[in-house]
């Protein structure tokens, strides 16, 4: 899952071994769930067209949510390689490390990985809506019910499956089951029945905490 970037350094050494280079072996560019740990950061260094050992290699983050990475700065093995480990931060987006040559002053010499961090799988249901109102029977609710699916950073997931049922009372939906959208939220029409008294819907996602969510509706007319 890489790609092949070479890049031309100096020789901070001063030795004979021919011009230095830096090349990208794996690890970019790559798409993870936020927490988690991508596939290795590697790269090769070659004196000439020998593996360069005991070089170091440091690799930075351009943004503190970027995550971490471990370790920070590495040393070539007999093969030339420096590998290091990146773990997501927490919050979704793109993100770039940038790996460079212990030594080398030139910043444009450098190699560049990249990771997409997406939201986590849901693990919250929580209403984003009035759970309880006064209706009237077989109209539709005055503020349609509400839900928000997170990860477990907080952060919004969206199209997860949310499966609404009527409880109580003879309501009908709009659809028995609807998507979250990019702000992790998730709606349904929903139409009373002609009874008077309490009626109720539920959302669900099975295995999510907080599931189901229990909305309600008083009917005195």
């Amino acid at each position: 899952m890489g790609c092949s970037s070479d890049v031309l350094l100096p020789d901070p050494s001063g030795g004979s071994d021919g011009p230095v280079t830096l090349t990208m072996v794996a690890g970019d560019p790559q798409t993870g769930q936020v927490g988690e740990l991508l596939n290795p950061l590697i790269v090769r260094v070659l004196a000439g067209d020998q593996p360069a050992q005991g070089r170091q290699v440091a690799f930075v983050t351009e943004d503190p949510a970027a995550g971490t990475i471990t370790p920070d700065t590495a040393t070539t093995d007999t093969e030339g390689k420096a590998v290091a480990h990146w773990t997501l931060g927490t919050a979704p987006g793109d993100h770039l490390v940038v790996a460079s040559l212990v030594g080398d002053t030139t910043a444009t010499q450098i190699a560049e990985f990249r990771a997409t961090a997406k939201a986590g799988a849901p693990a919250t249901l929580s209403a984003a809506s009035v759970l309880s109102q006064p209706s009237r029977r077989k109209q539709p609710v005055s503020t349609a019910p509400l839900v928000r699916v997170a990860d477990r950073f907080g952060n919004p997931v969206p199209d997860v499956e949310v499966t609404w049922q009527v409880t109580a009372g003879s309501g009908e939906l709009g659809s028995p089951t609807t998507l979250t959208n990019t702000d992790g939220k998730a709606t349904v029409a929903w139409t009373l029945g002609g009874r008077i008294g309490v009626q109720k819907l539920t959302a669900a996602i099975e295995g999510v905490t907080g599931s189901p969510v229990t909305f309600t509706a008083t009917v005195l007319f």
